[in-house]
């Protein structure tokens, strides 16, 4: 008897602390053949035709409809603490003559705060996915 309720104590917590290690993050992927509008469109076409690392294409997460957050990466600082780090593209508009408006920004993340540390805005699909890809190479690599 006691075993049995051992057992069923030791799923639930299991199952709680799942849930708990969960919450920070989006479950949310980005489905690739979803066209339901025009600006959602654009977005997904981008994505698709210039992000070709299937490493990276699995890892990110999309935080809105238009939003895409690439992963935490741990670092140190000289004075001993540490940073998380994650990058997001954004579609900020599509307008109706078809020009479109990307933003990229990396984000440091410390025990207190969120800071931008580099913000960069295109006027390109293709320069913005490239760039997006790039912050994300630059930060594996350092």
């Amino acid at each position: 008897m006691g075993n049995i309720l051992f057992n069923q104590f030791r799923d639930k917590l299991a199952k709680k602390n799942s849930k708990d290690s969960a919450l920070g993050t989006s479950s949310i992927k980005i489905d690739f053949n979803d066209f339901t509008n025009k600006r959602n469109q654009a977005f997904v076409s981008c994505l698709s035709k210039y992000l070709k690392d299937t490493k990276i294409r699995k890892s990110i997460l999309q935080i809105n409809r238009y939003t895409v957050k690439f992963g935490s990466f741990l670092k140190n600082s000289d004075y001993g603490t540490q940073s998380a780090f994650h990058v997001t593209l954004s579609l900020l508009d599509l307008s109706d003559d078809g020009r479109e408006s990307w933003e990229c920004i990396l984000y440091e993340c410390d025990d207190l705060s969120e800071n931008e540390v580099k913000s960069a805005s295109f006027d390109n699909g293709q320069i913005a996915v490239k760039y997006f890809v790039n912050e994300i190479t630059n930060l594996y690599k350092n």
